[in-house]
């Protein structure tokens, strides 16, 4: 895998579905990412765990994602959450003041735990 590139790996911890993200999301890759949340969503999903824990790096248009998908959760009367958000992509978290927008963990054991 290219530093650019997105891989999705997407799997069940009892009733929390877990989508992880590794590589970079950007304005090539948001798409994807919206797409697949929004599946799982509208797919009955009630708990959504995004781990972050491979991310490399996350531009506005990955942040953009996140909080849309947060919102149609909500709307969809669905939990989503965010683990292992470390390293550079915390730093952008904290630079753009966006901690408290999200749920976020700071394991993927931890957050099973509490969406469960």
């Amino acid at each position: 895998m290219s530093n650019s590139a997105l891989s999705i790996e997407q799997s069940h911890s009892g009733v929390v579905c877990i989508v992880a993200l590794k590589g970079r999301v950007d304005s090539a890759s948001a798409s994807d990412v919206m797409v697949r949340l929004n599946d799982l969503i509208s797919a009955g999903e009630k708990a959504i765990l995004v781990d972050l824990g491979g991310l490399l790096y996350l531009t506005s248009a990955g942040f953009r994602v996140l909080l849309v998908a947060t919102d149609e959760a909500e709307r969809s009367a669905a939990r989503l959450a965010l683990c292992n958000v470390i390293g550079q992509v915390r730093e952008l978290f904290e630079m753009g003041g966006l901690l408290d927008a999200f749920t976020i963990h700071g394991s993927r054991e931890e957050a099973v735990g509490r969406l469960s």
